[in-house]
């Protein structure tokens, strides 16, 4: 009887070993959280036209300089930062590259040619961070698992396998505070054809938001669709009117030019 009893136990308690492991392993590797497409939304930013017809801009690259922290990703208990490389569903300076073209097309302030012959201006782009992270508090998960024990023990009577398992559970059910910060940061180089300097600014869009979520949940997808974003288009604007100003000022110059 006393063997049998032990038996359960200890089947229970490694089944709640296992458990924890299967819950805390996506948080413990860069690549957790699965695959992650950029869902922009199609907003207009509508400005004032410069004139009859806006100038021609051609996008020549993105250059890719996020930190390796938003490349790889990094995976803790605590903290965690996503989506890595791997895990999104394109090349991170494409997804940038296609929301960047996106806004420019969605406004009248310029427009987006597909060869450099055609245009006005040339465009370059450093990417310079994009991303999100997500920060727990440590102590969550000695709250959360003290909790579950103690459910678990009321329930089992005193069981330690039950006990366990409970804390296991509590772990990874019970919700606590956690922050999140989606951030996109990018600085954009606008030459002329004769590829002589014309404007140059660096903006930085961002977004942190308190939320209640598991210890272990991963929401990369949902996160990256409601925060990482919204950061993007906050970026955008902030550089595109910048650029309106800077176009409007050369298009003063050059007529003042002209009546002189």
């Amino acid at each position: 009887m006393l063997r049998s009893a032990i038996r359960r136990e200890s089947a229970t308690l490694m089944a709640g070993v296992l458990i924890l492991v299967v819950l805390i392993t996506p948080l413990c590797g860069c690549g957790g959280g699965g695959r992650v497409s950029f869902h922009y939304p199609g907003e207009s930013m509508m400005y004032p036209t410069l004139g009859e017809e806006p100038p021609a801009l051609f996008v020549e690259f993105v250059n890719d300089l996020r930190p390796d922290t938003q490349r790889g990703g990094t995976g803790g208990l605590a903290t965690y930062r996503f989506p890595s490389d791997v895990n999104w569903d394109a090349s991170v300076a494409q997804v940038y590259y296609q929301a960047l073209v996106q806004d420019l097309t969605h406004t009248d302030l310029l427009q987006v040619v597909p060869l450099r012959s055609q245009a006005d201006y040339i465009v370059e782009v450093d990417l310079q961070h994009m991303g999100c992270k997500v920060t727990r508090r440590a102590a969550g998960y000695l709250l959360t698992g003290a909790m579950g024990a103690a459910l678990g023990y009321a329930v089992s009577g005193g069981g330690v396998g039950a006990t366990a398992v409970g804390a296991v559970l509590g772990i990874g059910a019970i919700p606590v505070p956690t922050r999140l910060r989606a951030v996109c940061e990018v600085r954009l180089r606008v030459y002329d054809t004769s590829h002589e300097p014309f404007w140059e600014q660096t903006c930085l869009g961002e977004i942190t938001k308190d939320v209640w979520d598991g210890l272990t949940s991963r929401k990369d997808q949902q996160w990256v669709d409601e925060y990482l974003t919204v950061a993007v288009k906050r970026c955008n604007a902030c550089l595109l009117g910048q650029l309106r100003q800077a176009l409007v000022e050369a298009e003063g110059a050059a007529g003042a030019d002209g009546e002189s």
